[in-house]
């Protein structure tokens, strides 16, 4: 059975998707000692030839797919600390991961998650068809998150986190993804349904909803992919000293921030912008 990563990067004109997913795939390919590819599209392919990294990437995965680019037709307020910005978010075609990967087991994850523990690789040969993150963890507290972290909405379903997604490629999980795609493409259907805000799609909630229809409508405590350690965007990472990364937590998610450092830790980071500003001593890590 072969086993690898999967990343999907869409830029847009804020976010360099693309960037972060080389980052992404090179901790990836080094902690659990498996391929790389990314999904991506053409446009974005063009701004890594005229950025020149393209050269690097190729280095890194294994593969590279280039699939029609999605819509640009959902939005999301992202922070950087204080500051803030309404983006494009091209999101909408993680259903195709069933046909574009390239391996008989895979573990999709986002291009802003970064693997610096071998803990996600004791799952490769556990007997389930497909795993998603349990749950998202605060790297700060708890008590910052809100109830639609935790659940889709207040029908109570549980919400699973998107941002790691392991599957073997198999009838099931065809039927999973296919049913993803039905998801987005009646999203208001299924947000009059579960009661959710469908201004933004979002790959939780589809991934959520796909698992709840096929566990017959029962939210079933099934084995999961272990919770998403998160560093929310209006954290900051300020630093990268070889594999320990200094961060600047914001209290309560105001102004006011503290210090702290993580070292061998799967890590989440949802500020984008503070990436890519560490984004040589992060590239040093591949």
């Amino acid at each position: 059975m072969t086993k690898g990563i999967l990343i999907y990067a869409h830029n847009n004109r804020s976010v360099d998707y693309a960037l972060m997913s080389i980052v992404a795939g090179g901790l990836a390919k080094k902690q659990l000692q498996v391929p790389a590819s990314l999904v991506t599209d053409q446009s974005t392919i063009d701004w890594m030839h005229e950025s020149k990294i393209y050269d690097k990437a190729q280095e890194v995965f294994e593969n590279i797919i280039i699939v029609p680019r999605p819509p640009a037709n959902n939005y999301r307020r992202l922070h950087d600390g204080v500051d803030h910005s309404t983006v494009t978010f091209m999101n909408g075609n993680r259903y195709s991961a069933w046909k574009q990967t390239p391996y008989d087991r895979t573990l999709m994850i986002d291009a802003d998650f970064f693997i610096f523990s071998k803990t996600l690789g004791e799952y490769w040969d556990v007997d389930n068809d497909i795993l998603i993150g349990e749950s998202i963890n605060d790297i700060y507290d708890n008590n910052r998150l809100g109830y639609c972290d935790r659940y889709i909405s207040e029908v109570g379903t549980k919400l699973y986190w998107a941002t790691t997604v392991m599957f073997t490629k198999n009838s099931y999980t065809k039927l999973f993804f296919d049913l993803v795609q039905i998801i987005l493409d009646n999203y208001q259907y299924f947000a009059d349904t579960y009661r959710f805000d469908s201004k933004q799609y979002r790959n939780d909630v589809a991934f959520s909803i796909a698992k709840h229809i096929l566990d017959g409508f029962e939210n079933i405590d099934t084995l999961s992919l272990p919770p998403v350690l998160t560093l929310l965007d209006k954290d900051i990472l300020h630093d990268v000293d070889q594999d320990k990364l200094t961060v600047l937590v914001s209290h309560k998610l105001d102004a006011n921030f503290c210090a702290a450092t993580l070292k061998n830790t799967d890590i989440h980071i949802m500020n984008k912008q503070s990436i890519v500003r560490n984004i040589s001593k992060l590239m040093e890590l591949v």
